[in-house]
């Protein structure tokens, strides 16, 4: 039986499909904003600011290299400030394994972690039901929210396309119903229940991809800030090029260690939160109208999150995420910044090449 529940949590081809998408997406998203944000800034700039930036074709041949790396160096370092803290007390090795394994304990995990909260709305809603003012002032508030409320079942049905036939479509309009204390109904509740373990996954997807969007966009700016200075007009390619180069050199060594083993948190913790909403929307949990029916969907629900918990799969697939990490970590440390200094030798030999 627990082999059984164990299997159902097992990662599946389309959950890694959706989270390299979702990286994916995010990422494009982030460096189409950053790049705007660059350019937008960089026109509007005072003449003084702009004349000190635009500096002459014969500086930038003696001095590209070191302009770059100290723009890439300021944005780096903002981006790993938390590593960078820890790295005084650990060493940086450790501090960058130490925050990696947060990032896919709170994702695996907290996905299931959370769906603990219904204990809390449970006591609550109990609460008004014994509270008639208390109750009165919380409707009225959460009445403000109802366009949220729409908007997440929506989210939720396009979350879950399969399940749709069993979508959020009844009311409970009884006045004996434990949903009247609220602003909201249980449909509403439903859907914001099968989401609910999504916020884990879809938060240290979009904290990556942000990180990664981001500072490719700064090198890519100042790559083609750079081209067009030092070449002209057909240097903006060339510095575009040379810029993805030495981001790709920065970041491949690692990444290609460190992105699959985040991959699979999030593959874990959205297999669980497909079996965590099929289980509400089939089993139609959180329509009870009575307090004893709204336990025991609670109950269920509960029950689903501790043989997840207690899969030996899960805990299997959370070791070799934490050794690709500590893997990687070492790369990033170690080798990476070896690989990045020889592109960015190479790179100067071209460059001068280019200018000759």
């Amino acid at each position: 039986m627990r082999n059984k529940e164990s299997s159902q949590f097992k990662i599946k081809r389309t959950d890694v499909i959706w989270s390299v998408k979702l990286f994916t997406l995010f990422t494009i998203l982030s460096f189409v904003f950053s790049i705007s944000i660059y350019t937008v800034a960089f026109l509007f700039s005072q003449p003084e600011f702009v004349n000190a930036v635009l500096i002459s074709t014969a500086q930038a041949a003696t001095s590209e290299v070191d302009v770059v790396n100290e723009a890439i160096i300021s944005t780096s370092d903002a981006a790993t400030s938390k590593v960078d803290f820890g790295a005084r007390y650990i060493g940086p090795l450790y501090s960058v394994f130490f925050f990696n394994i947060i990032a896919i304990f709170v994702t695996s995990i907290g996905a299931a972690a959370i769906t603990y909260s219904h204990r809390i709305v449970f006591k609550e809603l109990l609460l008004r039901s014994r509270h008639p003012f208390y109750s009165m002032i919380s409707c009225n508030m959460e009445k403000l929210s109802s366009p949220f409320f729409s908007f997440v079942q929506k989210v939720a049905l396009h979350i879950y396309p399969d399940i749709k036939k069993n979508g959020l479509d009844e009311k409970n309009d009884s006045p004996n119903s434990i949903w009247k204390h609220c602003g909201y109904t249980g449909e509403d509740y439903r859907a914001i229940a099968s989401v609910l373990p999504l916020i884990f996954p879809v938060l240290t997807l979009f904290l990556n991809s942000f990180i990664a969007g981001t500072v490719l966009a700064f090198f890519v700016f100042n790559g083609i800030l750079w081209g067009s200075q030092t070449l002209g007009f057909g240097g903006i390619l060339v510095g575009a090029d040379f810029a993805f180069i030495y981001y790709f050199a920065s970041i491949l060594p690692h990444g290609i260690i460190e992105l699959p083993a985040i991959f699979i948190a999030t593959s874990i913790a959205y297999r669980f939160a497909r079996v965590h909403s099929e289980e509400i929307t089939e089993g139609r949990l959180f329509e009870a109208e009575k307090e004893e029916d709204l336990k025991e969907d609670i109950r269920r629900i509960e029950n689903i999150t501790e043989s997840y918990l207690r899969s030996g799969y899960l805990w299997r697939i959370f070791s070799i995420a934490i050794f690709m990490l500590l893997v990687a970590a070492y790369i990033e440390i170690q080798l990476t910044p070896k690989i990045a200094g020889n592109v960015i030798d190479l790179m100067g030999l071209l460059i001068s090449n280019l200018l000759i």
